[in-house]
């Protein structure tokens, strides 16, 4: 039986440079992912509940074309509300008209990413699609 001398500290440094540069990235594109997950949630809460405000300002009309006619002022308040994200023109609001007793309103919006572009395409965070629809009320 033959032994072999042992390996000397010179030959083994740095050996572990490459798992340790791996494990590093791997960490760092998780947690870009949470903050993009948290940030993503928060920017279609906002979203959200400014355009639900916005339909409910115009659906407080009780004429149609007053309806029609308040969207512009409610689409201000939608940016203002927003602030710098609404400014930017990461939002945008689809109104109908048609239906008397309903306003709806179709809000797009398109959320910044920290991700990569291609990973943050895939994973179908950086855009939101919502429908909202808010009954006219009559007293009666």
């Amino acid at each position: 039986m033959t032994r072999t001398a042992p390996r000397s500290a010179t030959e083994e440094r740095g050996a572990g440079l490459f798992a340790t540069s791996f494990g590093l990235l791997v960490f760092l594109l998780l947690m870009f992912a949470a903050v993009q997950v948290l940030f993503n949630l928060y920017a279609t809460s906002l979203v959200t509940s400014a355009g639900y405000d916005a339909a409910r300002e115009v659906a407080g009309f009780r004429a149609s074309d007053d309806r029609c006619a308040a969207v512009r002022d409610a689409e201000a308040a939608f940016v203002e509300q927003l602030g710098g994200y609404g400014d930017g023109g990461y939002a945008r609001l689809e109104w109908r008209c048609t239906d008397p007793d309903t306003v709806t309103v179709r809000i797009i919006a398109q959320h910044p990413t920290i991700l990569p572009t291609r990973l943050g395409g895939l994973v179908g965070l950086s855009e939101m699609d919502r429908t909202i629809s808010v009954r006219v009320e009559d007293d009666r």
